[in-house]
């Protein structure tokens, strides 16, 4: 990240960050601030360990999405690859429930699981926001399977495209927080990235953007991060154009957010180093 970003930051964000006993702490740390220490390898360690340990043998974590999926955003954040043997049976646990139709169209992952249903409207842990099973549990699962090498993969892919054509020419998709998830992972996935569904997408954030720089309706820092993910001139704007909010919305000891600081505070500066570095 250039120095110049940090120095219009209100506080200097690694004062936060050095404090975080968390995979958000140690990849914080390691990619952003280059401050891995032994201690924070021996954390890394511990927290897998006690990651693992609640692994189900079926690869999921309590039969749940919700649990199975930050496990592996964690597992990815302290730095596990697809080669790991826990990270291996949790990604084939969610193949095993990729097998919901919508509309004609194949490839959704389902757990039809009630506690999932509860759990997913409400959490605020990750970089998707709230939603409905079919815009929450998909594009989730699909982000899981970006961010562990396999956007090739047949079954990522298959709904990939289904979004693509439900999307069509229209300009947004579901309601407002699930348009958002789709629209994160249409953006970062290849088969997508450069569509017409993305450039659509993107004009329709620019128009609800407001002069103070969030965008009406949707949650400011989940939307910063997701376009920091696009190279499109639209997405830029829209970023140089938020940039003095996120100055803004700050917190005084470093951090971003009210209710799930460490997931703001991560987005926050995910993004600004997918932007800006």
């Amino acid at each position: 990240m250039k120095m110049s970003v940090f120095d219009e930051l209100k506080v200097d964000p690694l004062n936060y960050v050095t404090g975080l006993e968390s995979p958000i702490g140690v990849y914080l740390r390691r990619e952003m601030f280059t401050k891995e220490t032994e201690a924070d390898r021996a954390l890394k360690r511990e927290l897998y360990e006690k990651t693992v340990a609640d692994q189900s043998t079926d690869g999921s974590w309590d039969q749940l999405f919700v649990p199975t999926a930050n496990n592996l955003w964690n597992l990815a954040l302290l730095g596990y690859g697809a080669n790991d043997a826990a990270v291996k049976k949790g990604l084939d646990w969610l193949l095993s429930i990729q097998t919901h139709e919508y509309k004609g169209h194949s490839g959704f992952f389902y757990s039809n699981n009630r506690k999932d249903r509860r759990a997913m409207r409400s959490t605020l842990y990750g970089e998707f926001v709230p939603g409905c099973s079919l815009f929450y549990q998909t594009t989730y699962a699909i982000h899981l399977f970006h961010i562990f090498g396999f956007d090739s993969d047949r079954h990522v892919q298959t709904a990939v495209e289904s979004y693509i054509q439900l999307w069509g020419d229209r300009e947004w998709l579901c309601g407002w927080w699930c348009g958002s998830n789709v629209l994160r992972i249409l953006i970062e996935h290849p088969l997508s990235r450069d569509s017409k569904q993305v450039e659509k997408g993107l004009e329709y954030l620019a128009k609800h953007q407001t002069e103070t720089g969030a965008w009406k309706s949707l949650p400011f820092h989940h939307t910063f991060h997701s376009l920091s993910r696009s190279n499109h001139v639209s997405a830029k704007e829209q970023l140089s154009k938020a940039f003095p909010s996120l100055v803004k919305r700050q917190n005084q000891d470093g951090s971003w957010g009210r209710k799930e600081r460490e997931t703001a505070t991560f987005l926050a500066l995910d993004a600004l180093k997918n932007s800006f570095q």
